[in-house]
């Protein structure tokens, strides 16, 4: 009897093969060969899924951006109050355990890849609006107060994103409660 195999599990396992590669290794050397190896898998298994290596780049970076997505609509469909939900929303872009930190380490490399490689484009907009969101929803709830809302969206990202670079750069701080704590103190100053 033929095995069955599950496609879909199939290309995340080697993109998940592949962020292994690249935090243990760098992206450089996410090459088929490397990421096959890791994956368990021969080259010609590999690409059987993914022909060029692009494919498996751009196809290992967007799946960093659909398991945020993922975690941001089971938060969203929790019941919470909204100044709660508004901080655990928030440390979704941040990393707070092994997980999450294996994402922002190859989130940061694939952006900087994009700069230096013709041909391989990083979106990183869908993220700064979603984080700028924050503040919208605030503002819809009543809960922001009187500032100049572009200001604190800006403000809101710059924070997000140093928090989040801190914490690849010093992962001994990676902290759940913590980084709960910083969010909320940041909060505070724009929140009723």
């Amino acid at each position: 009897m033929p095995k069955i195999v599950d496609h879909t599990k199939r290309k995340q396992l080697i993109a998940q093969a592949t962020w292994k590669v690249i935090s243990e290794q760098g992206i450089h050397h996410a090459t088929s060969r490397t990421i096959a190896s890791e994956a368990g898998l021969s080259q010609g298994a590999l690409r059987h899924y993914f022909s060029k290596q692009e494919g498996l780049l751009t196809f290992a970076m967007e799946l960093v951006k659909e398991q945020l997505v993922t975690r941001l609509i089971k938060l969203d469909n929790k019941q919470m109050e909204p100044k709660d939900k508004v901080v655990e929303y928030l440390l979704e872009f941040i990393p707070t355990d092994k997980q999450t930190l294996l994402e922002m380490e190859v989130w940061f490399a694939f952006i900087t890849y994009g700069k230096t490689e013709k041909g391989f484009t990083v979106n990183n907009e869908e993220l700064e609006k979603a984080i700028k969101a924050a503040i919208v929803f605030l503002k819809n709830e009543s809960l922001l107060k009187d500032v100049d809302e572009e200001k604190e969206k800006e403000k809101l990202y710059a924070f997000i994103n140093g928090l989040a670079l801190n914490l690849y750069l010093e992962p001994h701080l990676v902290n759940r409660e913590q980084s709960k704590e910083i969010i909320k103190d940041y909060l505070k100053y724009i929140m009723n």
